[in-house]
């Protein structure tokens, strides 16, 4: 009888154990109340499961896990940011939720709810988080690569070990678009700053967390290019117009050591390059045919001078050069100059100022980058036109040698580029601003046609296959977090 009764109850409770594990499913990563969503209505049998996913755009929500290794559009979630997650656009069937993309899903079924749609946002910008309360990419202290979005004060950052989408946030303060013209990590890869074409400000960012940390207001409207010293303490930022200014900045205490303007000291400055240690500048004169050399020993009392781009002509602030850019060699000891008045990149000795080199480009040249590892200069060049293979283009260039290596087609109207070492690999950003360019899989929160980012593999000196990324409107630069 005893025996009898013991059995009864391990039954009664074994029962009890299955009964309750099956009302009680394991949604696979996800919290409850997201997982009863996706995986009874998104991860099903001929949509995005693991078994069918690489027929829905290589898209598997069978797991949290599998949701965060991406798709062929890149990540379909990007932690705390649903206003730039696909996810969302694809199931929001309602305008006050932000965009919907087409088509919508679950396809052929009945849309979402409000409420569900609402769970789906809610989660995703409480940083879509697993059912431990895990945030994806939250360990990546380095290799973060920084895409900024001309046409949306908007920032991408790219997980260098993935190559997913994993943060966003924003930049600028207004509501009207500032436009972020420029975006530089500083070296030692504790800050980013941003100048913007549509505003005054100069912004610092922790790399660690995305948080503002510091801003100056700068005389007037439209600065654009910045660039750091190689110990981290100095920028140098330039303001483009007839009468120009440049701002020398100390990025430690985040003040202005000083501008120089008036007077004509400077017309149309655009590129600029500091020296390591922040002494030096060359700034380029964009509709002229030459660039100013600024000794910065003493910055309230400077020595400027100016650089013929061709030996023996007079400096000129109208010129057939149109000099846009400026960057040095790795070790300090040449500087090139991107001309978009002649296709040219012109290379010169940093210690006399002598010209070393001229090499033609495939398009208008824009900015360079220089890899420490192999002796490979890229530079973007822009143009668009039937034939847009050959005019947008990336120019491998050898600097030892100074001969052009190849061209690689990266996308329309590339411009901003950044090595990523570490990874072997080229990060280009690429405009697609022109009607021929690439039509976007989806929209965002900004108006107008999304920009991309594109990577070349330097090993092979070719794009990485199927790789092709849409980020915001008018992606204009890009820098790397080491």
């Amino acid at each position: 009888m005893k025996k009898n009764s013991i059995f009864l109850i391990v039954t009664m409770l074994l029962s009890f154990s299955c009964a309750k594990d099956k009302g009680n499913p394991d949604y696979e990563g996800y919290p409850k109340n997201v997982g009863e969503i996706i995986v009874n209505k998104c991860s099903v049998s001929g949509c995005h499961n693991s078994v069918s996913s690489d027929a829905c755009a290589g898209l598997d929500l069978s797991s949290w896990e599998a949701m965060f290794k991406g798709s062929k559009n890149n990540s379909s979630v990007i932690p705390y940011r649903s206003d730039h997650s696909f996810l969302l656009f694809s199931v929001n069937t309602f305008s006050d939720f932000g965009p919907q993309m087409y088509p919508r899903m679950p396809l052929n079924k009945a849309p979402l709810s409000r409420i569900e749609v609402s769970v789906i946002k809610d989660w995703i910008n409480q940083g879509a988080p697993s059912n431990q309360g895990g945030i994806k990419f939250s360990d990546n202290t380095k290799r973060k690569i920084y895409v900024a979005n001309q046409g949306c004060d908007f920032v991408s950052v790219f997980d260098g070990e993935t190559k997913l989408i994993s943060r966003a946030f924003d930049v600028g303060n207004s509501t009207n678009t500032e436009a972020p013209h420029d975006m530089m990590v500083s070296p030692d890869g504790q800050y980013i700053y941003v100048s913007f074409y549509a505003s005054n400000l100069f912004q610092k960012f922790r790399t660690s967390d995305h948080v503002k940390v510091g801003e100056l207001i700068l005389p007037d409207i439209s600065w654009h290019t910045i660039d750091i010293s190689g110990d981290s303490k100095i920028a140098v930022t330039t303001h483009l117009d007839a009468n120009g200014k440049m701002a020398i900045i100390d990025l430690v205490n985040m003040s202005i050591i000083v501008t120089y303007q008036g007077g004509g000291l400077f017309i149309y400055p655009h590129g600029c390059a500091l020296n390591y240690d922040g002494s030096m500048v060359y700034t380029t004169s964009q509709q002229g045919n030459f660039i100013y050399k600024v000794n910065l020993a003493d910055p309230q009392s400077p020595d400027i001078s100016q650089v013929a781009l061709q030996t023996g002509d007079a400096p000129t602030p109208n010129g057939v050069y149109k000099p846009y850019d400026v960057d040095y060699f790795p070790d300090y000891s040449k500087y090139a100059v991107t001309c978009q008045g002649t296709n040219e990149l012109r290379i010169f000795n940093a210690s006399n100022d002598s010209l070393l080199s001229v090499i033609s480009t495939t398009g208008v040249p824009q900015l360079m980058a220089f890899s420490e590892k192999l002796p490979y200069l890229f530079v973007t060049c822009m143009g668009d036109s039937a034939n847009s293979q050959a005019t947008s283009s990336v120019d491998v260039i050898n600097y030892n040698t100074f001969q052009k290596i190849k061209s690689v087609f990266t996308g329309h109207e590339p411009r901003g580029i950044s090595i990523d070492e570490e990874g072997h690999c080229v990060w280009v950003a690429n405009r697609n601003i022109s009607p021929t360019g690439w039509a976007p899989h989806h929209t965002t929160v900004c108006q107008g046609k999304s920009g991309n980012v594109t990577i070349i593999d330097m090993n092979t000196l070719q794009l990485i296959p199927d790789w092709k990324t849409e980020v915001s409107v008018d992606p204009y630069c890009i820098s790397i977090k080491k």
